[in-house]
């Protein structure tokens, strides 16, 4: 009987020990467990507070309606982002039966947190389709733009060569300079100086004029441009007042 308790005893205290390893075999299960879990969880919240990759430059474009000495007619564009600020630039132009497709590079040349300088050189093709006889002329230029907080500047050169298809016609050299102050967010001013000269025999300068402009705000991306000038080349009897309109849209 003795034997039999000592057994029971021994037996009695392996047991007890086997589920005291058991129970810290347990233990440790669960708080590796535990563990595993909270460390997968920090690294999800890691990668979740991450930057999300930059999203790929997105092109932009615009559509403008002008009127003016020309007539009526309008041109699209648009911007495509390429590489160390710079972009892809082209544009068409139409004017009833005259076709204009422009294309060029624009990069900064002044780029910081209180202005910036924008150039963009381009090269441009028309053709008049009352007849099949295109080209109807080159149309070198270049633009020049200058955001600089509550002003904004811009400048345009536009060669007009013509005599490369037809040597019985002038080529033309138009440029166009503004300046304006932003009032508010809704008008902005400032003066505007427009001139075209002839170039060759026979050539000469054949517009001055100098005038205000008004930009206005029609909403979000949307501007009405007006422009009062007057003509210093004006023939006799005429008042000399001229000008252009213009709607554009951006997005």
């Amino acid at each position: 009987m003795n034997h039999r308790f000592v057994y029971f005893g021994r037996t009695s205290n392996f047991i007890l020990q086997l589920a005291a390893v058991a129970v810290i075999i347990c233990v440790m299960s669960i708080n590796s467990f535990s563990t595993a879990f909270a460390d997968a969880h920090e690294v999800e919240g890691e990668v979740s507070e991450e930057k999300p990759m930059e999203e790929k430059p997105k092109i932009t474009g615009w559509f403008q309606i002008d009127v003016d000495s020309l007539g009526t007619y309008f041109l699209v564009g648009a911007s495509h982002p390429l590489s160390g600020g710079l972009s892809f630039d082209s544009n068409i132009y139409v004017n009833d039966h005259l076709g204009e497709f422009d294309m060029g590079v624009s990069f900064p040349v002044i780029a910081n947190d209180s202005m910036a300088l924008l150039l963009t050189p381009m090269l441009g093709v028309g053709f008049n389709y009352t007849s099949p006889d295109g080209p109807y002329a080159l149309y070198p230029q270049i633009f020049a733009i200058l955001p600089a907080g509550k002003i904004f500047g811009f400048h345009w050169t536009i060669g007009t060569v013509k005599t490369l298809f037809d040597s019985e016609t002038l080529d033309e050299l138009y440029n166009r300079t503004y300046i304006t102050y932003a009032l508010n967010d809704t008008v902005a001013i400032g003066p505007q100086f427009e001139s075209v000269l002839g170039l060759g025999d026979g050539g000469g300068l054949w517009a001055l004029n100098f005038g205000g402009r008004i930009n206005i705000g029609y909403g979000e991306n949307n501007t009405l441009g007006i422009y009062v000038g007057y003509e210093t080349k004006k023939e006799e009897g005429q008042t000399g007042l001229t000008g252009r309109m213009n709607f554009t849209r951006r997005w």
